[in-house]
């Protein structure tokens, strides 16, 4: 997926990017809460119906860095030209009512995700977030909000600054486990991510019993909505992400049992259709230092098309990225 949106961002780089400059970019990020304009909603012209296009980030930072940042100037560039090209951000409770067949979507709609709960989203994505009045969803890894974690240039929110933005009304907390979002040895020399691994103990040679797995998953699944709801008082915790887009079956059960109806993956780039099962809701990574503004557009548009051509198309049963870390 990576190659085709840098192509495609590499190909539209010409075209013409709605300048922010770097005075407004400050002020915009001085304030989360300072005062939004009102929300416009779009319906000319119409490039999709009937689907959404959810959109992935992780960290933004100035400095540009490999992996998955987003410089500000970047991400200011493309919720300017989702404005200007007549998108309509969404909000979380609109994709699930989509999805749940209670509710229709404007057109072209997208929605915007950030994953982990950097502290950059609070200082520098949330303010640009407000200044177009558009919603986002925030998926944190909800043991590093308490104490905040910290991991070189990564450091995460305290639960201080996500009550902040959740007041607003632009935000929608949701949960990327309490703390499985890492490696876990599953044998001598392999790993796998914690929440479909079934843990290996080097002093017996053993892995874990499928029921201690799924104890042990359960209860972290569990206490990462529990805190949510505790400092939210919001009980309509129900959406999470995979960590590195691993799932399985199992893990699908056992999301479903604690109380996590709408699963986000990792998956390539796919509309989300009222037929998407709600277990596997497609996105498209487009928070990565490749990708450009309006290479976001043309992608989101074509993604679009394509969902259109082949909306009987599903994500398998078990999808698997490749492990790297």
């Amino acid at each position: 997926m990576k190659r085709w949106i840098m192509l495609v961002g590499g190909l539209l780089t010409t075209l013409e990017i709605l300048w922010i400059s770097p005075h407004s970019l400050a002020a915009a990020s001085q304030s989360p809460l300072a005062n939004p304009p009102a929300k416009r909603s779009f319906s000319e012209p119409v490039y999709y119906r009937n689907q959404c296009i959810v959109l992935m980030y992780h960290a933004v930072n100035r400095r540009k860095l490999p992996g998955d940042v987003i410089t500000p100037q970047t991400f200011s560039e493309e919720l300017s030209l989702l404005r200007k090209d007549h998108f309509n951000v969404v909000t979380f409770n609109q994709l699930v009512h989509f999805l749940a067949k209670q509710a229709p979507l404007p057109p072209n709609a997208v929605l915007i995700t950030f994953d982990n709960g950097y502290e950059s989203f609070y200082r520098t994505a949330f303010p640009l977030l407000r200044r177009y009045h558009d919603p986002a969803v925030l998926f944190p890894i909800v043991s590093w909000l308490s104490p905040p974690h910290k991991k070189g240039l990564f450091h995460s929110m305290t639960w201080s600054q996500v009550e902040q933005m959740y007041r607003t009304g632009l935000l929608s907390v949701q949960s990327q486990t309490f703390n499985m979002h890492q490696g876990m040895q599953t044998g001598p020399t392999s790993t796998s991510p914690a929440t479909v691994a079934r843990a290996y103990n080097p002093a017996t040679g053993k892995q874990e019993s499928q029921k201690s797995y799924e104890q042990r998953v359960l209860a972290d699944l569990l206490r990462s909505r529990k805190e949510i709801v505790s400092h939210l008082h919001e009980r309509s915790v129900v959406g999470f992400a995979y960590p590195f887009g691993d799932y399985s079956p199992l893990l699908v059960q056992l999301l479903h049992q604690a109380g996590f109806g709408y699963l986000f993956t990792a998956s390539y780039g796919w509309g989300n259709l009222q037929s998407t099962s709600p277990s596997t809701i497609f996105r498209l990574d487009v928070g990565t230092p490749y990708v450009t503004a309006p290479g976001m557009i043309s992608t989101i548009k074509w993604i679009a098309s394509l969902t259109q051509r082949n909306p009987t198309w599903h994500a398998p049963s078990q999808y698997i990225q490749v492990w790297r870390y």
